[in-house]
């Protein structure tokens, strides 16, 4: 990362955390967020946007995450949140739920993207935040790692769409999957392509 404006507010003395989600583009499966406080002046070599690192570099970078950071936490909102409400709520839901569950409370909410709604504290939207804040980066591959085992683990429940490959995001062998054997129970029903699957089984 060549730039970390965590190194500005490290020069305040409010304690902040990093918010990032994954799995906002994908056709099953839950949205998830992490929330991240690091100590002062923290660096971990390697962590980047989540997205430009591979999976090992990922799996690798999560344990020295967990170990280094002040705080920690993940949330998540289901494929029927999601259907129910939108993806920008239910993002926005798990991001609540990663802030609420660290063991220590931060004073500032630095967040990828957009500003999260009725968090309860002040809270920074950053565009691109994954690649310009530490402790945002670092958010984004706990949540991310976090998100892919559990595409892992719902694969063996729902064999046939390589959910532990494609994590759920709409490759052409999912939507090959989906048109061969229908929607499964974890599938976000109101997502375009399998919206247009549903309506046509009716």
């Amino acid at each position: 990362m060549k730039y970390n404006l965590d190194q500005e507010l490290w020069l305040s003395s409010s304690l902040f955390c990093g918010v990032d989600e994954v799995g906002r583009g994908a056709l099953a499966g839950p949205v998830v967020a992490a929330a991240v406080i690091l100590p002062r002046h923290a660096t971990i070599a390697g962590v980047d946007d989540s997205k430009k690192l591979t999976p090992l570099r990922r799996e690798r970078l999560e344990p020295e995450i967990k170990l280094r950071s002040v705080a920690w936490a993940v949330g998540a909102a289901s494929h029927r949140f999601i259907e129910e409400q939108n993806i920008a709520r239910a993002s926005f839901r798990a991001m609540r739920l990663a802030v609420r569950r660290l063991r220590v409370q931060p004073e500032l909410i630095l967040a990828d993207g957009w500003a999260i709604p009725d968090v309860g504290l002040p809270c920074h939207g950053i565009i691109h935040g994954d690649r310009s804040s530490l402790s945002i980066a670092c958010a984004s591959i706990i949540a991310k790692v976090w998100r892919d085992r559990l595409m892992i683990r719902l694969s063996r429940n729902y064999p046939g769409y390589g959910l532990d490959r494609h994590k759920g995001y709409g490759t052409a062998a999912h939507l090959r999957a989906l048109r061969e054997l229908g929607v499964s129970p974890i599938h976000r029903r109101t997502f375009k392509p399998v919206a247009a699957l549903v309506a046509s089984e009716q």
